[in-house]
């Protein structure tokens, strides 16, 4: 119990520090660029809106041109050519991977079969299905609804990537640093279980937890500008979500080839890789904004 309290006071230590760190790197990036950008008129682009712009929309001919550009006058060109080609070319399999691990049949497995413990198959079989359909629709919506909300704040990419990674590294940090506690007691199995569990705690929040709907939001913001379109994404979602159906079909003979501490085990060791995929986009907008900077002081 005195470890875990001292684990719980790191990390809302922790969790200070990172939130007055951005908070402050926020400030001075703003006031750099209130300092040295050039008044321009309300529906001009600054120069930092156009190095963002040639380094998240889809290449075509003209962004192509605009990449070249910014290649040659910006110093720090390195950063630039590892971003647009890492961003354009790598993205997919690293939200796969954060995909999987946030909304993915991992956690749902045992938490399906002590759901189910009483039910006959048919009962299961439904309870399977009409999970995965509500949850696809709503995560559809979400995704969707969400890509309109940043779009009309016009919130810059940078700043989603850091939030994308903040979320990332705080949820990957709280479930690695669960397993010094003392471990959760299982779930009860209801005794006559119905459909009404659907809803709750099937789909909200064991198959759709609030975090992975954060996730959602923010990466499907990204990608859109990044790769120009949001049916990659899509596409990844329902793989995912066919997946947690396929999981809950086969729950019981899961659990007979793979115990719940190998899938603890297999969950530690995606959650490590999510760590890292948060601290690498938290970098990655650091560095953005540093480029911004740089081309508004040598502008």
């Amino acid at each position: 119990m005195r470890q875990c309290r001292q684990i719980q006071q790191l990390l809302s230590t922790f969790r200070a520090v990172v939130s007055r760190l951005i908070i402050f790197v926020v400030v001075v990036c703003n006031l750099l660029m209130i300092f040295t950008s050039s008044p321009t008129p309300m529906a001009t682009a600054s120069p930092g809106d156009s190095v963002m712009l040639a380094q998240t929309l889809q290449p075509s001919e003209a962004s192509k041109k605009t990449d070249e550009a910014i290649i040659q006058d910006v110093d720090g060109t390195t950063l630039i050519r590892e971003y647009i080609s890492k961003a354009r070319k790598g993205s997919i399999s690293s939200v796969f991977t954060i995909f999987f691990l946030t909304l993915g049949p991992l956690k749902i497995v045992p938490i399906f079969v002590s759901l189910t413990a009483n039910a006959d198959d048919t009962l299961r079989k439904k309870m399977a299905f009409r999970g995965f359909w509500i949850s696809t629709l709503v995560v559809m919506l979400i995704s969707l609804v969400g890509i309109e909300i940043v779009d009309k704040y016009g919130i810059p990419i940078s700043a989603l990537m850091m939030a994308a990674g903040i979320v990332l590294f705080l949820v990957s940090l709280g479930i690695i640093m669960t397993q010094y506690g003392s471990a959760a007691p299982p779930p009860s199995s209801p005794e006559n279980p119905s459909l009404d569990l659907v809803v709750t705690p099937l789909i909200f929040p064991t198959i759709l937890t609030p975090y992975g709907i954060a996730i959602v939001m923010l990466i499907m913001s990204i990608l859109k500008k990044v790769i120009g379109h949001e049916v990659l994404v899509l596409g990844l979602l329902m793989v995912i979500m066919v997946l947690n159906l396929l999981s809950m079909l086969y729950a019981r003979q899961i659990l007979k080839v793979l115990k719940p501490s190998i899938l603890k085990v297999i969950g530690l060791v995606l959650g490590m890789v999510q760590l890292s995929l948060g601290i690498t986009w938290i970098f990655t907008a650091i560095r953005m904004e540093v480029l911004v900077i740089r081309s508004l002081l040598t502008s």
